[in-house]
């Protein structure tokens, strides 16, 4: 898990200001995702505008994504509740944004463990449809969503599903972790859960004890 290029450069290329704080929004990989988060992640911007007048925002589309569509509900939502003079859409750098970014909203998925095991504070959003979260929210019993409380065993990053996932309590969130102290409790908190995962190169681990594996079963056979 390494960028390709440090937040100096990835101001650099997005035409950014590396001293003041970088918020990224990843609304999922998905197009139904982009749909229903994106728009409540737009809705945090006002807010966290209000309170943090230096805030960069950083919208992060999925590779399989097209930009296009980010850019279409990004010029939906623009008008007079929301000031988008500082807010980027990015395409192909989910890790370097990541990395260089000093809090993140995600939508809960495999991008979260690429924010935890880059030790980057986080808040992990999902908003599913009405007709599917009543058909199926009764049936998730795990007391996590995000894949870093669950391998933590605890909540680690705030979580805001559902009816929860507001612009508003986004922001709130958001605001907390540019908290210094916070923020830097949060990234020492995930570099020590991280560890649980294993070093670099389990393919190469896995591999090696699956070949054993076949090899012994190759030499009891013979006969």
């Amino acid at each position: 898990m390494h960028p390709q290029f440090d937040r100096a450069e990835f101001c650099r290329r997005n035409n950014l200001d590396s001293s003041r704080p970088i918020l990224a929004l990843l609304p999922g990989s998905r197009h139904k995702e982009l749909v229903r988060i994106l728009p409540p992640m737009l809705d945090a911007i006002s807010p966290l505008q209000q309170q943090r007048k230096d805030a960069q925002f950083v919208v992060v589309v999925a590779p399989n994504r097209d930009l296009d569509e980010a850019k279409q509900i990004v010029a939906a939502h623009a008008g007079p509740s929301l000031s988008i003079d500082t807010l980027r859409i990015i395409h192909h750098q989910t890790r370097e944004a990541l990395a260089a970014c000093d809090v993140a909203a995600i939508a809960s998925g495999t991008a979260t463990l690429e924010a935890a095991l880059l030790a980057t504070p986080m808040v992990i959003v999902y908003k599913e449809s009405a007709m599917n979260w009543h058909a199926l929210g009764s049936l998730i019993t795990t007391e996590h969503f995000g894949l870093v409380n669950l391998i933590a065993g605890r909540r680690l990053a705030t979580e805001l599903i559902q009816d929860d996932f507001t612009g508003e309590t986004l922001a709130r969130e958001l605001i907390s972790l540019l908290d210094p102290d916070r923020n830097l409790a949060v990234r020492s908190q995930f570099k020590e859960v991280m560890k649980r995962i294993g070093e670099p190169g389990g393919s190469d681990r896995a591999a090696k004890v699956i070949l054993k594996f076949i090899n012994k079963g190759v030499s009891e056979a013979r006969p």
